[in-house]
């Protein structure tokens, strides 16, 4: 008890001498914490580390105090597909030692990261962030994006704090199009409560090649508090890392905004890059299993899968002959040789073309059932190519393409009629359905060979009892169901 008065008393005492000092003015309270001017308010505004993987998926690692996003709902696996997110190489690393990445493989999306912030109502504010766009249908130079795929980059902040980026009360950049550098991006709008979220948002409109895209240096300022940019150059590339995040050494230049205009509408229709290099003109070695070759060029949906099946060939034996070092990796209008046992394809004979009509008033084709000797009808059969349709008829590609005012002959679908010489012929019978082999390369993961081979995720792991979809390593065999 005694201790206990005499602590009072001691409290009292301090308590006196405190307001004296006070009255003397030789002590005054510490003010509360201020925001100081032109504070950062994003939470790792550089996308440092650590990296964290979303419902322990590797192939879904983003930056802490960031979120990803991302629409689906595609008609086509090539459609508005998830893209994987991860750590940016070191060439693409603007500042710190980090940036963040996320890329689709020969698939569109509408996709990007996100961050809510709490902010008072009523404040001002700028978001900006530094963005790189590589998208390119060959492989040949990481430096340069060859035919790309009309990728439109902007940035929002929705001022209500909502997560929906499809939200209309999102505020967004110009949608700008631009690649093979860093170009920082902005966007100012009113806090209306009590948090912010930002948006970063890319949407490339074609799905040929790969579309990668690199962050770094985001800022959330409020208006009048933002500090001065300043261009950090971009590190040399590590030697050795692989495609496609290998990247060359970048020189930044200074590049005045552009202004989006609209790209023109899609044509399916793929071209080969001119940086592909042509079929090499000595006599390749066949594997021991095979004594014959032909000579087939890539139309869209050809996959190197599908053409060891057609062709009674092997996966490996089309990737040695054309050194191919990933045979995911085929483009439309590519020559491959496809090695082939003697008797398994003949060769159609020669056929002559029909006449060219002149343009002014060609005959009309009748309706009736034709003859033997003129034209009949063909039904489209999935996994049909025009070439394969001509050898069929013992025509030419050129020819069907003329009957049938096709402009582009790699553009036919299942279920299309197409006027034909000769008689009517039924297609032939699917062979039954056997499963593909495939030996697992770096840089391969299930979700790649999913948009490879056209089969889902959950159909590989079942067919190899995998329990884990991230693990596979080099070398391992897997098995494709058809």
């Amino acid at each position: 008890m005694r201790n206990r008065h005499l602590f009072q008393v001691r409290r009292l005492l301090g308590g006196l001498l405190l307001i004296a000092l006070m009255v003397l003015g030789v002590y005054s309270p510490a003010p509360a914490a201020q925001a100081q001017p032109g504070g950062n308010l994003l939470q790792n505004p550089g996308f440092e580390p650590p990296f964290v993987a979303r419902n322990n998926d590797a192939t879904l690692q983003v930056a802490t105090g960031w979120e990803p996003w991302y629409r689906t709902g595609g008609t086509s696996s090539s459609i508005n597909a998830r893209p994987e997110y991860r750590p940016a190489p070191p060439n693409r690393v603007r500042s710190g030692t980090a940036a963040q990445e996320y890329n689709t493989f020969y698939a569109t999306h509408t996709a990007g990261v996100y961050q809510r912030v709490p902010v008072p109502a009523g404040t001002e504010l700028r978001f900006s962030v530094w963005v790189w766009v590589w998208s390119s249908a060959s492989f040949d130079n990481p430096d340069v994006s060859e035919d790309p795929n009309n990728v439109r980059v902007s940035v929002g902040i929705d001022p209500t704090g909502g997560i929906d980026a499809a939200s209309p009360n999102v505020v967004w950049s110009e949608q700008v199009e631009f690649y093979d550098q860093y170009r920082e991006l902005s966007v100012v709008a009113t806090a209306a409560g009590p948090a912010v979220t930002v948006f970063v948002r890319s949407a490339p409109e074609n799905f040929v090649g790969t579309t990668n895209i690199y962050l770094d240096d985001a800022g959330l300022y409020r208006l009048g508090e933002v500090p001065q940019q300043t261009a950090t150059p971009l590190p040399s590339p590590t030697p050795g890392s692989g495609l496609p995040t290998q990247e060359g050494t970048v020189t930044p230049q200074p590049t005045p905004a552009i202004t989006f205009t609209p790209p023109p509408s899609f044509t399916p229709a793929i071209t080969l890059p001119p940086t592909m290099a042509p079929l090499p003109t000595s006599t390749p070695v066949l594997p021991g299993e095979f004594d014959s070759q032909i000579i087939y060029t890539v139309v869209a949906g050809d996959t190197v899968a599908r053409l060891a099946q057609r062709f009674g060939s092997t996966i490996e034996a089309i990737a040695r002959v054309n050194g191919l070092s990933n045979p995911g990796l085929i483009y439309v209008g590519q020559t491959l040789i496809i090695p082939i046992r003697s008797g398994t394809f003949p060769q159609p004979p020669t056929f002559t073309p029909a006449p060219i009509y002149p343009t002014a008033a060609p005959p009309a084709f009748p309706t009736a059932a034709p003859p033997s000797t003129g034209l009949g009808t063909y039904t489209v059969q999935r996994g049909d190519t025009l070439s394969t349709i001509a050898a069929r008829f013992n025509t030419t590609v050129a020819t069907l393409a003329q009957l049938n005012n096709l402009v582009n002959p790699n553009l036919i679908y299942a279920g299309q009629v197409l006027r034909v010489p000769g008689a009517p012929v039924p297609a032939p019978a699917p062979p039954p359905a056997q499963p593909i082999i495939h030996n697992v390369m770096p840089g391969d993961n299930l979700t790649r060979l999913s948009l490879i081979y056209g089969v889902p995720v959950d159909a590989i792991l079942r067919a190899n009892n995998l329990a884990n979809p991230n693990l596979i390593f080099v070398g391992q065999r897997l098995v494709i169901p058809r």
